[in-house]
């Protein structure tokens, strides 16, 4: 531990003088300071003499020395922030093109047959009967007229909604451009700006993933997940972990292919629902 003294000669030689000075320091130090009483202070820039009393004269100099202190700490914290500024970014680094993590939804929900949605009185919609493929489980819907109403827009741009249905057939309008976790999207309700009257004015825009037989299910789109961070190149590894999903055994993920962005994931599987922690990590990076 440095003592104080030489944390005073670390602050002189960083061009951190003290402000005050015992005048008597000064004197008997050979300066040109004109003879004064020794209860005074001299400002060192200026060499201008205040004369305190004996007390007030202590304590100055234990002020002094606390102020040196001071300064002395504080450098040595900025050093020390510095050094840990350094340490930060040496880890963000590791974490931003070595380890990165995430977390990725996959669905595999499709429609057999009907589930169309239509404008039904007023502002509400309907659902015609059909039968779906969601939650692993092939589900039968009877027509429901005037299941759910749609907002109103009194602002003065466009809202988007989503109508789908949960895995139990719930019925469920949620804002945005996708279906939430869960849901199987069938239509896309576009509410435009200032719709507030009685009978809904915007448009229906059928979203459905149809497909005849649930025994050859549909070629589901493959599921790009964007990376944090981009990677120094495409030499890296992806770890899978799944989750949860709606049938563990009919999960058959594979990655297909890479970008210094991003990687694709293609589910071969039949499971649906399926949550996926990842892990992408580069083994040669330096």
């Amino acid at each position: 531990m440095p003592t104080i003294e030489e944390l005073l000669d670390f602050l002189t030689s960083r061009g951190i003088p003290d402000e005050w000075q015992p005048a008597e320091t000064i004197e008997s130090g050979g300066g040109t300071i004109p003879k004064t009483s020794s209860k005074g202070l001299v400002r060192s820039s200026t060499n201008e003499i205040i004369e305190v009393g004996a007390f007030a004269r202590i304590m100055a100099q234990y002020a002094m020395r606390d102020r040196a202190a001071m300064r002395a700490a504080a450098v040595l914290g900025s050093l020390a922030l510095d050094q840990a500024a350094l340490a930060h970014k040496a880890f963000a680094d590791l974490r931003q093109r070595v380890w990165q993590a995430g977390r990725v939804y996959i669905p595999c929900k499709y429609v057999v047959s009907g589930l169309q949605v239509s404008q039904g009185n007023g502002r509400s919609l309907s659902i015609a009967a059909g039968v779906a493929v969601q939650g692993g489980i092939r589900m039968r819907y009877a027509e429901r007229p005037n299941v759910i109403a749609v907002p109103t827009n009194p602002g003065t741009t466009a809202k988007t909604y989503i109508l789908s249905l949960t895995n139990d057939g719930a019925v469920q309008l949620t804002e945005g451009s996708t279906a939430p976790e869960g849901g199987l999207g069938l239509a896309r309700i576009t509410v435009p700006a200032g719709d507030v009257g009685a009978t809904f004015a915007g448009t229906i825009t059928d979203i459905r993933t149809v497909t005849p037989s649930t025994f050859f299910p549909p070629v589901l789109p493959d599921v790009t997940v964007a990376l944090p961070y981009p990677m120094p190149d495409t030499d890296y590894h992806v770890l899978l972990h799944v989750e949860s999903a709606s049938d563990m055994g009919r999960v058959a993920l594979e990655v297909v292919g890479k970008t210094k962005n991003a990687f694709t994931l293609s589910n071969r599987g039949t499971a649906d629902d399926i949550v996926v922690r990842w892990v992408a990590y580069h083994p040669a990076w330096r």
